[in-house]
């Protein structure tokens, strides 16, 4: 009898295994099968009007434009190829940085198609005042154009922004890292405007400028209510001033120290190159001297790395270096 029961139990106990085994085996055939879908999946990208479609992720990607490198980065892919390294080294102020392999193209506005050749790219992504070049590009590989210059795009260039993020990351099989990386910024402005909203400042009204000298005369790119730079500074809880524009195609409007007079009654964000002698110079000029955020001393610096034309991880920057300067 005995030896009935430790045979049954011998039995059933290797019925259980064999029966993981074979539910192993079938949801491991499962996960592959999904990843060979998705592998295969058609990947419709929207730029613009157009439409571009992909079988499957793409892998080699060669970005002509920095926010499109970022893009990249900011969902975990290293491009193959971006048009002026050393530029984006320099301006492009962000957590993340691009592989010593990432391949110089040339520059923006003049690409190298021999270089960008070399790489052999799945696709080549630029933005719309590149398609001057792209005759010559699709000769290489496929080309996508993000077009920031639509009357939808140009309403609100912060949804552009995140919209052009969430097609880069479809494009390359990152389409939850782009959602993601979105939600990270988002919650960092919360953040920030906590401590923004606490710190008692004179005024939450602000005019935002990046500001350099040209032939020693100070030029003040102030930044509208449709531009990303906007957006992300009224998600820390602070109002732009500038009220009286239409949107702009590139987010700003340029004007001189009589300009600023319109918008004086702010707090004066600014973000200027160490090396420009701007402020030097208007040290004794009677306009500059008589606007009231000169005088009343709401002037703050946001540093020399912030670049306004970027996605995701520039926002960021800008927000560090915003809570940095207006926190105290």
């Amino acid at each position: 009898m005995k030896k009935k029961l430790t045979l049954l139990s011998t039995l059933l106990f290797l019925f259980i295994i064999l029966t993981g085994c074979m539910q192993e085996d079938a949801s491991s055939q499962e996960s592959e099968d999904k990843s060979d879908a998705s592998d295969n999946e058609t990947i419709i990208i929207e730029a613009g009007s157009e439409k571009h479609e992909f079988d499957g992720p793409q892998k080699n990607i060669v970005a002509l434009e920095w926010s499109v490198a970022e893009e990249l980065l900011a969902v975990g892919v290293q491009p193959a190829g971006v048009a002026d390294v050393e530029g984006f080294n320099k301006w492009v102020t962000i957590d993340k940085k691009l592989d010593d392999s990432v391949v110089d193209v040339g520059q923006r506005t003049e690409p190298n198609i021999e270089e960008i050749a070399k790489l052999d790219p799945d696709v080549i992504v630029g933005k719309e005042y590149q398609r001057k070049h792209q005759e010559e590009l699709e000769k290489v590989a496929p080309v996508v154009l993000y077009d920031g210059a639509t009357d939808e795009a140009i309403s609100d260039l912060y949804a552009h922004m995140t919209d052009t993020l969430k097609q880069t990351g479809k494009l390359v099989g990152k389409e939850q890292e782009a959602k993601d990386a979105i939600t990270q910024l988002e919650e960092r402005m919360d953040a920030a405007k906590q401590k923004v909203e606490a710190a008692n400042l004179s005024t939450s009204e602000f005019v935002f400028t990046q500001a350099f000298s040209v032939n020693q005369a100070p030029t003040f790119r102030l930044f509208t209510s449709n531009s990303t730079v906007s957006h992300v500074l009224e998600g820390i809880g602070l109002t732009n001033k500038i009220q009286d524009q239409e949107p702009q195609t590139d987010g700003f409007i340029e004007a001189n120290v009589e300009a600023l007079s319109n918008y004086q009654e702010s707090l004066f964000l600014h973000t200027v190159q160490k090396e420009d002698p701007l402020f030097s110079n208007l040290e004794n000029n009677q306009a500059w001297n008589s606007l009231a955020f000169v005088k009343n001393e709401d002037m703050y610096d946001l540093g020399a790395g912030v670049w306004t034309f970027g996605s995701v991880l520039s926002m960021e920057t800008l927000v560090d270096h915003a809570e940095e300067a207006l926190v105290k």
